[in-house]
């Protein structure tokens, strides 16, 4: 096979000692995106230390052009043009022609955040025994996006790697920086595997080496999915943290459910059966699948879905995606087949049975179904606010707002300042409410009544008002309002909650304390005003007895709440305790492998142990 390769003249004699990191950008038919990859990567904050070599492998448009133009402009940018189907190829030539101390590999779709390398190369230099630096990844489905200004679709937080953990991984952290001289040790990139190989070459290099996972999002990806804007939207992904298990299909489903508007005539034919292959070749089968699911092409994306579920019809994934598929060509009936399917082979996947439940209700009116999902939802995240507003949202549907308030409450005790949920529970209460007749010249209000209108609304209605006045930032106005509400209704517990954060604030801590102190004792039920008492307690060191004894009580209501488990953690920790921190902390990284905080805080008891 023959190669093309572009230099600009001089292009290295502008850094001293040679490139810091040299980019290997990987590129086939992506000339829209180039440019602006490019673009971008010439303005990271170490790009004058910068080498970028652009693979373009066999493109039939014009990359090899945008190339030419921007090396008019850029002295450090190369080219290496192969045949099609010599990217794996091309992309072991370029990192050996590379110069760069560091080497990193991306897509022309990929965005970086501005300091990234900084960042990525930093870590390296402070750790002379790391070999591999990565941090976390942002994902979009709308392209053309930049890292600082992106439509979320889902964010990875990778785990610390381990030989184990990446053996069991089918994706892995898409933008590693990683020392030149590894190449040495484990070679080059192995060629025929998704990703460009990088799971396969990390899982060489941690076999041998320590690398370093860095607590920083640094790397956007695109991801295939169909953009959607309409604001009633069928079942779709959500954004989440996402586990190790799940890093294969970052926010699970790579394609959102949106109806057409053109009827089509037929279903598609039921899938052939076949003999089913062994499931452990489904996520490389699923991986070679990505280029037909990137495009407009939806009765493409749905065939080559449903061919490959006839080879492997327990992947849950597939089924999830060809479910989107199917709802927006408009064959809704296979779209809740195949959720169905999903949610019957993951059913501890929360999203799965979200789109099953947004199906269910948004199309087919099977609102007692998806009311039961939502209310499993909630039992294994009692603090999710989407799933308390979803739930809200129904019960207002079918006629029980006392219900829809109850979730709605919920939900703004958990976030105050989601306005979402503010302007619906307002809106419900205010549909509760009998509408006043217009007022005419007889009857036009007075100030004599405005002030009886004004004693005519309830505690919560005040209390929405004290919440416009945070929002506009006025904190003095919505302490005097709270402080009207508490003196006009002494029993109404947010409103002590709410002074006490106030005073906090302003530094009156044992004003603070003893709203803190009434909010909890209105309403011992509410986990929110608890957690705050116990950690006013905690924090400031008033009552560190009492701050246990609310988080063993929280923690016998939702035994499984991580952000519980860390604080009585945090406290044996400091009243040295280690055993029974070592304790907590295990607890939380037995329910989140991935969890760094947990990881830290053990290990640092663990030093102390050894030391």
């Amino acid at each position: 096979m023959s190669q093309l390769v572009t230099r600009p003249s001089g292009a290295i004699a502008v850094m001293e000692n040679g490139p810091l990191v040299s980019a290997i950008v990987v590129t086939r038919d992506r000339e829209a995106h180039l440019r602006e990859c490019l673009g971008e990567l010439m303005e990271q904050t170490v790009a004058s230390r910068m080498e970028v070599i652009v693979v373009d492998a066999g493109s039939t448009q014009c990359e090899w052009a945008v190339v030419a133009d921007l090396q008019q402009r850029y002295a450090n940018l190369a080219a290496l043009k192969l045949p099609s189907g010599a990217a794996a190829r091309g992309i072991n030539m370029a990192l050996k022609m590379a110069s760069g101390k560091y080497l990193t590999i991306l897509d022309a779709t990929d965005r970086l955040k501005r300091d990234a390398y900084e960042q990525l190369t930093a870590a390296l230099e402070q750790d002379s025994a790391a070999m591999v630096a990565y941090g976390d990844t942002c994902f979009t489905a709308i392209a053309h996006e930049s890292f600082a200004n992106h439509t979320s679709y889902g964010k990875v937080i990778w785990p610390d790697y381990t030989p184990q953990q990446l053996s069991q991984l089918s994706e892995v952290a898409p933008h590693p920086l990683w020392r030149r001289e590894v190449h040495d040790s484990v070679g080059y990139l192995p060629e025929g595997y998704p990703s460009h190989g990088l799971r396969e070459f990390l899982l060489k290099v941690v076999q041998r080496f320590r690398i370093q996972h860095i607590a920083e999002f640094t790397g956007l990806k695109l991801i295939a999915v169909v953009p959607q804007s309409a604001p009633q939207q069928a079942p779709q992904p959500v954004e989440v943290r996402s586990t190790p298990t799940a890093a294969a299909q970052p926010a699970t489903s790579p394609l959102k459910s949106e109806p057409v508007t053109a009827p089509l005539q037929s279903e598609p034919a039921p899938m052939p059966v076949t003999e089913p292959l062994p499931a452990a070749g489904a996520e490389d089968a699923y991986a070679a699948l990505r280029p037909q699911l990137s495009g407009d092409d939806l009765e493409q994306a749905a065939a080559a879905l449903r061919q490959h579920l006839a080879s492997y019809p327990g992947h849950a994934v597939a089924h999830n995606d060809l479910a989107a598929v199917s709802y927006q060509l408009g064959y809704t009936d296979q779209a809740l087949l195949h959720y169905r399917e999903a949610v019957a082979l993951e059913p501890d996947e929360d999203v799965y049975l979200k789109n099953l439940a947004d199906l269910l209700y948004v199309d087919m009116g099977q609102t007692d179904e998806a009311i039961n999902i939502y209310l499993k939802l909630l039992e294994r995240s009692p603090r999710d606010v989407e799933t308390l507003l979803n739930l809200g949202i129904i019960c207002e549907g079918v006629g029980q707002p006392e219900a829809a308030e109850s979730f709605l409450q919920r939900a703004l005790e958990i976030e105050p300042a989601n306005m979402a949920v503010r302007e619906r529970l307002s809106e419900l209460r205010q549909n509760a409410s009998a509408p006043a007749a217009p007022a005419t010249a007889a009857t036009a209000t007075t100030p004599a009544a405005a002030a009886e209108e004004e004693d005519d609304l309830t505690a919560e209605d005040h209390y929405l008002k004290s919440q416009e006045l945070v929002n506009r930032g006025d904190l003095a106005g919505a302490e005097q309002k709270l402080q009207g509400i508490v003196a006009l209704y002494p029993e109404f517990a947010p409103a002590y909650n709410d002074l006490a954060v106030l005073a906090y604030q302003k530094g009156d801590k044992d004003t603070a304390r003893r709203n803190y102190e009434k909010a909890a004792a209105l309403a011992p039920g509410n986990n929110t005003f608890q957690k705050n008492l116990a950690d006013f307690y905690f924090v400031e060191g008033y009552d560190v007895d009492g701050a246990i004894n609310i988080y063993l009580d929280q923690l016998r209501k939702e035994p499984l709440n991580i952000e519980t488990l860390m604080s009585l953690g945090k406290i044996c920790a400091i009243l040295d305790r280690p055993e029974e921190a070592e304790t907590f902390y295990g607890k939380v990284i037995h329910l989140e492998p991935w969890n760094r905080d947990a990881r830290e805080c053990l290990d640092t008891l663990k030093q102390a142990a050894n030391s």
